[in-house]
């Protein structure tokens, strides 16, 4: 992901973006938390689904708050319209 990106992931906390992952997943998302740390090299986000084109992805995990995707595997990101 570019900077820009992730400051546009920051700038969205609480709000619902669009994300395409290198896995073909397209969902709505809910921003929680965005983790950019160089040092530990963590680089990802918390996020609850609102949507997806995969709810079976969903079905056996548990959310405890949300879930958490890596900045690498995310191919598009954009403002939920």
């Amino acid at each position: 992901m570019t900077e820009s990106e992730i400051q546009f992931l920051k700038g969205n906390i609480d709000n619902a973006v669009e994300i395409e992952t290198i896995g073909g997943e397209r969902l709505v998302a809910s921003v929680l938390l965005v983790t950019c740390d160089a040092e530990y090299n963590e680089h990802d986000f918390t996020y609850q689904v609102v949507s997806t084109n995969m709810p079976e992805a969903y079905a056996d995990r548990e959310s405890a708050g949300g879930y958490i995707l890596d900045f690498d595997d995310i191919v598009a990101i954009k403002p939920h319209s």
